[in-house]
């Protein structure tokens, strides 16, 4: 009883925490232009890297979100440098012919190259990284984490399994509200 009380408590405090970064049930009207949709994933990953915990020999005093170098993503900018847990948020460049793997989460847009999400993928492979992406069925190549824009929100889906062979922890609150969850 006390541990479902405590769940709903986090649920509620997590979905109050989306409202105020605007990522919450996203209007067809909000999510129609990539501008906007690209914001929203920024507060996604914004909160994906908020609520994943990472094993104590990653951690460090900072937390690099990832993307390609060939994505452009200027909306990044709103959250590099803010605070997570005394951490501050870092965005980094990289190619999978120089990476380096000191990425806490790594975005692959939909832009990508498949070829190329199936590379970085495997260069991830028992990796404490979150690889997040919109590319469809994500999850089923090997994802992490599925952004999906239906057209009226922006939602997302998780491959709990794959997270947890990374050494990975997610908040329960953001298994609550995803739109689906293998693996529990």
């Amino acid at each position: 009883m006390l541990r479902q009380l405590r769940i709903t408590i986090q649920a509620i405090i997590f979905a109050l925490t989306l409202m105020t970064t605007n990522i919450f049930h996203v209007s067809v009207s909000m999510a129609s232009t990539t501008a906007s949709e690209q914001s929203l994933i920024a507060a996604f990953l914004f909160n994906f890297l908020k609520f994943t915990e990472w094993p104590d020999e990653v951690a460090t005093g900072e937390l690099k979100l990832c993307i390609t170098e060939g994505q452009i993503f200027k909306e990044l900018d709103t959250i590099s440098g803010r605070l997570i847990q005394s951490k501050r948020v870092i965005i980094q460049r990289v190619n999978f012919h120089e990476f380096q793997s000191d990425c806490q989460l790594l975005y692959l847009s939909r832009e990508e190259n498949i070829d190329q999400i199936h590379q970085w993928l495997k260069i991830t492979d028992h990796k404490p990284i979150l690889i997040v992406s919109n590319v469809n069925e994500f999850l089923d190549m090997g994802g992490m984490i599925i952004l999906i824009n239906n057209g009226k929100t922006l939602s997302f889906e998780i491959d709990l399994e794959r997270i947890k062979h990374a050494g990975l922890k997610l908040n329960a609150q953001l298994l609550q509200i995803a739109r689906d969850v293998r693996g529990r």
